[in-house]
């Protein structure tokens, strides 16, 4: 049927053949029992089917195409199309760089085919809309959307509802208006950051890598995955999730929540906070302000890293590491583990309740212990190690060191020949450890252990020595 006047009247019977319109008027609705429609003509078109399977088919302009209620196949052509799909079993057909193309739908669930760019939610329930390797427009409606652009650099908006949106390329566009629900970013991507999305909630991680993800105002949501996450929720009271893997989180509010499971690899927090305290589940806690900072660690072996400032570290049970500068203050009590502070400071005595010391500089050192049985580690330069009442073990490192063992049984771990180990009678039964390829015992030292695989000279004093030897000559 040739129809190119508004007041043309086509009748079919049912069953009667497959049958077409083809028209040149701007509009046309097809009429019961005809199947086809095409556009004959240069402007632009709407058309719009029956309940049938219809086949309609625009032309080189701006076309809408509706083929209601059937199993439809649309067909645009050139321009800028329009394709309304109303039944799960419709066809849109595009050729490439054949315009740009929009596609609406009321269907729950929609993927964008091949050649088409946009898609448009046009019910009031919840929507799944999913596009292709084109740059996407993909706007969704009043519900809980699920929207995914695919491939290429998409542009997702979710309206009202509580709107997911999985975000697969860093050229993504979220856009979402303020009180429009709580929304969800989903990706793969190493890195992503809602700071700028002011109006969307939560980010999770969807990927198996390390992920780096940052919040914004808002109380977000942040979850990693199974790698070394970094989650920073930013300015609002956050839940940090990192799941497996070593995390780092940023604490920077009080109300901030970090949820950990036990055995979930080595986990740190980072805060600006003037207090924090661990949380089960979470080894270490660096402060990373300028002001003055109390720090308290759990019953795991914790590192608490103190900042610029004159810091307060309490590490609790567990064998803790506390890594200080000028001022910090140590404390710990008794049978707490075996702790151990790091210090790049020119002198340091440790506290009560802490065994061990170890420097971290450069420069010359002085670390002093106490009554326990320390560990005291010197650094590169010329060190002085003095230890106290306890079985003491003094390794001074690579410069020429002067080492102090006190009461106890001492042990010296000497690596140059120039350390200097002083004893003072009955003080202990002392060693000496070195793998250097000769040593004379001095005064008031029992006992040399050669620790290398060379030949060795060993000379001992006046004592009752015991010598030994290695695997060498």
């Amino acid at each position: 049927y040739i129809v190119d006047n508004a007041a043309d009247s086509v009748t079919e019977n049912a069953d009667e053949g497959i049958d077409a319109v083809r028209t040149t008027l701007a509009s046309y609705t097809l009429g019961s029992d005809v199947e086809n429609l095409s556009f004959i003509g240069t402007g632009t078109f709407i058309g719009t089917g029956n309940d049938l399977a219809n086949t309609i088919k625009g032309g080189a302009g701006a076309d809408t195409l509706d083929g209601k209620a059937g199993a439809d196949s649309l067909i645009g052509g050139a321009g800028d199309d329009t394709y309304i799909v109303d039944d799960v079993a419709d066809v849109v057909t595009e050729g490439l760089n054949a315009g740009t193309d929009l596609i609406k739908t009321a269907l729950s669930t929609y993927t964008l085919g091949n050649n088409v760019e946009n898609l448009l939610y046009t019910g009031s329930a919840s929507f799944t809309g999913t596009g292709n390797a084109l740059a996407n427009k993909i706007t969704g409606g009043v519900g809980n959307d699920t929207l995914d652009g695919g491939a290429g650099n998409d542009t997702l908006a979710g309206g009202a509802g509580n709107d997911i949106y999985v975000v697969d390329s860093a050229s993504d566009v979220v856009t979402e208006a303020v009180s429009d629900g709580t929304d969800e970013i989903r990706t793969g991507l190493a890195a992503y950051s809602i700071a700028a999305l002011v109006n969307v909630e939560n980010l999770t991680y969807t990927g198996s890598a390390n992920f780096t993800g940052t919040g914004n105002a808002l109380a977000n949501t942040i979850t990693g995955g199974a790698g070394n996450d970094t989650l920073n929720g930013g300015a609002g009271a956050d839940t940090l999730i990192g799941g497996g893997g070593n995390d780092i989180y940023v604490i920077d509010n009080a109300g901030d929540v970090i949820a950990e499971n036990a055995d979930a690899g080595s986990d740190t927090v980072r805060t600006t906070l003037a207090n924090y305290a661990l949380g089960a589940d979470i080894e270490n806690l660096t402060n990373i302000g300028t002001a003055a900072f109390t720090g308290t660690g759990n019953a795991l072996d914790n590192i608490l890293t103190g900042g610029v400032g004159v810091d307060t570290l309490k590490g609790g049970a567990g064998d803790d590491t506390y890594v200080i500068s000028t001022g910090d203050i140590v404390i710990e009590n008794a049978d707490e583990g075996i702790d151990t502070v790091q210090t790049a400071l020119a002198a340091y005595t440790l506290a009560v309740n802490v065994e061990n010391l170890t420097y971290a500089g450069t420069a010359a050192f002085t670390g002093i212990g106490n009554g326990l049985d320390n560990v005291l580690k010197g650094g590169v330069a010329a060190d002085k190690l003095a230890g106290a009442g306890g079985d003491d073990t003094l390794i001074g490192g690579a410069g020429a060191d002067m080492m102090w063992g006190g009461t106890g049984d001492d042990i010296y771990v000497v690596d140059i020949a120039t350390d200097l180990v002083i004893e003072n009678a009955n003080e202990g039964t002392d060693t000496v450890q070195t793998a250097l390829v000769s040593y004379t015992l001095g005064n008031n030292v029992e006992n040399l252990t050669y620790t290398g695989s060379a030949s060795f000279t060993g000379t001992g004093n006046a004592l009752a020595n015991t010598i030994t030897g290695g695997a060498g000559n």
